[in-house]
């Protein structure tokens, strides 16, 4: 009885013993359960409240960047407006000696202030003295100098010093009087000052010609300055793009630091006044927004975060394939394998911003006596021969060149590096040759087609792509009405001269 009783004793101490282990082994589950959604908890919380943190940060920064963007482009586009009468024949001769004060008063000033509101003007002539200054359509001649004539002096000065600069480094032969509105707007100079009492953008342009219709061996140029007063209708025009919340300028360096404060100096680094506005804060809804989630995602994470991550990361693996797929397949062709017509757009896109500087050729291609091969052999045979065509193509441009097939058997090269137009014949007329050696299509068949070419070069045939691929189409057309499997040159727009022409 006794050991009966002792065995009981031991059973239920084991079990006893057994229960408090398997309550200490629910108590560490329970507890590591615990601890990992404090830590799910507090790694979520902490993430949003970076994430609340650097949305605040970011938008401040892109605000502030949209802010000095929008502060620049109103600022061109002042000096876009002042060069709708400074680059003109009229006003340059108004401006020589001597002066022809009716015409700066009845179209200069009138048209700066009627069409373009730009109520203060100055007109400083290229040895520097003012000659005439007005407010609105109310102009003085001789100029009365102000306090702002000395901010103004110096600001034409820099300006002709610019305009000369980028003469100098101007490859036209009419550089002596004519620039591209494009060089001239970087000839254009800014800056803040005090004008009649008042906080004001000046922008500087040079007088220019045109047409060159006019004497230019004397001393020029002269500089056309306007003011812009920073007012109420100058922030409000600011802030047509903006839409920021509460954006104004005040007078005097700020009170107080502010993450918005933009300030606004003088030629000397004086502080004139500073614009400021109320930034906008998503982090603040996106903390809101994260709070009921942080639970439910810690819950989440706890249970099933392994088996997530695993299926996440097959399924980032097959979005990456379908990505990199659908990348290649929306910018090549899915017969030849070549760079299609929107990958070809984005190519030529790029090499245009580089011009003036690199100018590059294209050749418009259009396969000749292409159509019978579908309509005597059928269509798996012209397929066959537009994927030899494409080797040969390939095979024929170097690397830096970008062969594409736009659609049916017309196919368009990018070529970036060539040293003369003669390396340029050479190359097509190479690729004439190549084209017309027999393909093989099978079945002891062969056939044989040739290759009609329109090139066109850039800069000479223009700096737009509407331009330059018009033209190598026009070459193309001319190229097959001279016969087909010929080379035609575009001519430049402005020449009258024939297209230099090729035939086989």
């Amino acid at each position: 009885m006794f050991w009966r009783k002792l065995d009981t004793g031991s059973a239920g101490d084991a079990a006893t013993a057994r229960s408090a282990t398997g309550r200490q082994i629910k108590l560490w589950i329970y507890g590591l359960a615990a601890l990992l959604i404090t830590l799910s908890t507090a790694s979520l919380t902490f993430i949003a409240h970076l994430a609340w943190v650097e949305a605040d940060r970011r938008s401040l920064d892109s605000e502030k960047l949209r802010f000095s963007l929008n502060l620049d482009n109103y600022t061109q586009m002042i000096a876009i407006d002042q060069f709708d009468l400074a680059q003109w024949d009229e006003t340059f001769s108004a401006l020589q000696p001597p002066l022809d004060r009716e015409f700066i008063e009845e179209q200069l000033v009138l048209d700066l202030w009627e069409t373009f509101d730009l109520e203060r003007t100055f007109v400083v002539a290229p040895d520097g003295t003012l000659i005439a200054q007005a407010v609105e359509d109310n102009t003085r001649f001789p100029a009365t100098d102000t306090m702002a004539a000395p901010v103004v002096r110096a600001l034409a000065e820099h300006t002709r010093e610019t305009f000369n600069a980028r003469k100098r480094q101007s490859n036209s032969a009419f550089a002596d009087w004519y620039l591209p509105q494009s060089v001239l707007l970087d000839a254009a100079n800014s800056e803040f000052a005090i004008v009649d009492g008042q906080p004001a953008l000046l922008v500087a342009v040079p007088v220019l010609p045109d047409y060159g219709d006019v004497d230019v061996r004397g001393d020029y140029p002269a500089v056309l300055v306007n003011a812009v007063y920073v007012d109420d209708i100058m922030v409000s025009e600011l802030n047509e793009n903006l839409n920021f919340s509460d954006l104004r300028f005040a007078l005097g360096e700020p009170e107080r630091a502010h993450p918005t404060n933009h300030l606004i100096k003088a030629a000397d680094g004086s502080v004139i006044g500073f614009f400021r506005w109320d930034q906008e804060r998503p982090g603040h809804q996106i903390w809101l927004m994260a709070l009921p989630l942080i639970l439910l995602m810690t819950v989440i994470i706890s249970t099933v975060a392994f088996a997530a991550a695993a299926k996440i990361s097959r399924l980032s693996s097959q979005l990456e394939e379908s990505e990199r797929k659908n990348h290649h397949f929306a910018n090549h062709d899915t017969l030849t394998g070549l760079p299609n017509r929107h990958h070809f757009s984005d190519r030529l896109a790029y090499s245009i911003d580089s011009l003036p500087d690199k100018g590059f050729a294209l050749f418009a291609c259009d396969l000749d006596r292409f159509k019978p091969i579908n309509d005597t052999y059928g269509h798996e045979a012209g397929d066959r021969v537009l994927c030899c065509v494409a080797d040969r193509f390939k095979r024929q441009f170097s690397e830096d060149s970008v062969v594409c097939r736009i659609g049916g058997d017309e196919f368009i090269v990018l070529v970036t590096t060539y040293e003369s137009a003669n390396e340029l014949e050479e190359i097509a007329e190479s690729l004439r040759k190549t084209m017309s050696v027999p393909i093989e299509i099978g079945g002891g068949n062969s056939v044989q087609i040739g290759v009609s070419v329109g090139i066109a070069t850039a800069p000479e045939c223009g700096l737009n792509d509407k331009d330059l691929i018009r033209l190598a189409d026009l070459a193309l057309y001319r190229a097959k009405e001279n016969g087909r499997n010929t080379v035609e040159f575009a001519s430049p727009p402005y020449l009258n001269a024939d297209t230099h022409s090729k035939a086989s």
